[in-house]
């Protein structure tokens, strides 16, 4: 495992101090898909910064001590020079994409692949093709990508379903996150109550163990989500510990509250993100800090057998 002293500071700072670390940048403006549950589409699109603009801002954020970047878009590969210079730029890159125009270089990086359950239920969300499509540039890539599932009403009875099928490709990892939805929305066909979603957590958690580490959600990952554990510490912006230690950016350059968007539901929020942070950290857990280390680290492998 390659570890530099860049992502060892950063690490640092997670644990000792409450300073921003990171950077989520929506680079682009654009997608070439329309996913039902994309909370992307709910908000203001600006003008994108063109590259020289775009590669100006992201060293201008590292010379404010933001050493690692989260690309967003849109659909992050529609720039590829950005996603290139982010990963020469930043300490630590991860990259979002949808994966239908493959994987550009993103150096020392990682990519993380959106899918949203099998055939059938992914091209229920995303669009006709796409999965055969993510599928074959996955197969192709010259490093495994991280899987991540986006849980909704809509694909919530098929998530072994996924991780049957995810566990016979080359990925590195598989992980999971719950809808959020706006503020005020009622998001009947999408958002999962509490009460369900605590079900849910611990179904997964059972699948972990029978998978092994390879699925990216620990026990204390969930018991982040659980709304009789610790979710109620965590579910505003004031609490938000991933708010203290990252700043989120429009296409332009300019700041938002979230990278769920300015009018996100903090109550209702199902970002992993906090879970994997605060399952890490507070308390301090050695299998979720695996979880962020396989993040941080492209190299860094995980093992495919059950949990003990």
């Amino acid at each position: 495992m390659r570890l530099t002293p860049g992502k060892l500071f950063i690490l640092y700072k997670w644990l000792f101090t409450k300073q921003h670390t990171t950077a989520a940048i929506d680079i682009t403006h654009r997608c070439n898909l329309k996913c039902v549950h994309c909370y992307w589409w709910k908000e203001d699109h600006p003008p994108e910064l063109n590259d020289r603009e775009m590669i100006t801002f992201m060293k201008g954020l590292r010379a404010k001590g933001l050493r690692a970047a989260i690309l967003y878009g849109g659909e992050p590969t529609l720039r590829p020079e950005i996603c290139r210079m982010a990963g020469r730029i930043f300490d630590a890159t991860l990259a979002f994409t949808n994966v239908t125009n493959g994987f550009p270089e993103l150096e020392n990086g990682q990519w993380i692949l959106s899918l949203d359950g099998p055939r059938d239920m992914n091209d229920r969300i995303r669009g006709k093709g796409v999965y055969d499509l993510a599928v074959d540039n996955l197969v192709e890539a010259s490093l495994p990508p991280i899987v991540h599932m986006t849980i909704t009403r809509l694909n919530q009875d098929r998530i072994e379903d996924f991780v049957k099928e995810m566990m016979g490709l080359p990925i590195k990892g598989l992980g999971f996150s719950f809808y959020t939805p706006d503020r005020g929305s009622n998001d009947t066909g999408l958002f999962i109550p509490l009460e369900e979603r605590n079900r849910l957590a611990i179904r997964i958690v059972s699948l972990r163990k029978r998978y092994g580490e390879k699925i990216g959600f620990t026990r204390a990952m969930a018991r982040q989500f659980l709304s009789h554990g610790d979710f109620i510490k965590w579910n505003s912006l004031s609490t938000c510990p991933v708010g203290k230690i990252v700043r989120c950016f429009k296409s332009n350059g300019q700041p938002k509250a979230c990278t769920y968007g300015d009018n996100a539901d903090c109550s209702r929020c199902g970002c992993t993100a906090v879970a994997a942070y605060r399952g890490a950290f507070h308390p301090f857990d050695y299998m979720t800090l695996r979880v962020i280390l396989g993040l941080m680290v492209p190299e860094y492998q995980v093992s495919g057998g059950p949990v003990k």
